[in-house]
């Protein structure tokens, strides 16, 4: 098992976004199908968050399936022990137990408090953060992962000088990797700005 370059935790108003990278140690378990999660709705849900990514984008699907996650955590993305993506693990105790009504409202109250950047999907949100790390984050060893790296850490530098930073969450202060995975988040389903441009621009130039 690789290393994780991200994940969701839940419980509290984080709704599933912790402080921090969140590095996975523990283990994954029963790994299976999207479309083995009970209810159609969130099921549907997930299909549409990777759909709306994949158009946004321009990245298409990557490894994501359901499994056993340790109790709290919403879902990771595994970076493999050479850079690579292995793929998208969301847990089967929040996708396959709870209802799409109780997911969107663990999110939105992480909206609520300022610790999560807002977007309009707030049930798609995890697996739109979860695409992201497997789009790019800080482990990744390609040569256009660390060309891409430079320009997202400079992106970073300055979002973290702007003062007004509306729309996002503490969460996205965390790090580079949470940074990119929000401002992607915000980029799929939230309001445009100059940062998610920049972000949708840079995927493109470094065909990530």
């Amino acid at each position: 098992m690789g290393k994780s370059s991200g994940g969701n935790r839940g419980g509290g108003d984080n709704g599933g976004f912790p402080k921090g990278d969140s590095a996975f140690r523990g283990k994954i378990k029963n790994e299976r199908d999207l479309a083995t999660i009970k209810d159609g709705a969130v099921y549907r849900e997930m299909k549409q968050g990777i759909s709306r990514y994949h158009a946004v984008m321009g990245v298409r699907q990557r490894s994501v399936k359901l499994a056993d996650l340790p109790e709290r955590i919403n879902g990771v993305h595994v970076t493999s022990g050479t850079g690579q993506s292995e793929g998208i693990y969301l847990n089967s105790k929040v996708f396959d137990r709870l209802s799409r009504s109780q997911i969107r409202d663990r999110v939105t109250k992480a909206y609520e408090s300022g610790w999560s950047t807002r977007t309009n999907k707030p049930i798609q949100h995890t697996i739109t953060h979860e695409l992201a790390h497997a789009t790019w984050n800080s482990h990744l060893k390609s040569a256009s992962a660390i060309a891409a790296g430079k320009e997202i850490r400079a992106l970073r530098s300055e979002w973290l000088r702007d003062g007004k930073k509306k729309g996002y969450g503490e969460y996205a202060t965390s790090n580079v990797n949470e940074f990119w995975a929000e401002v992607t988040a915000k980029a799929v389903h939230g309001t445009p700005d100059r940062y998610t441009r920049a972000a949708k621009a840079i995927v493109k130039k470094y065909k990530l």
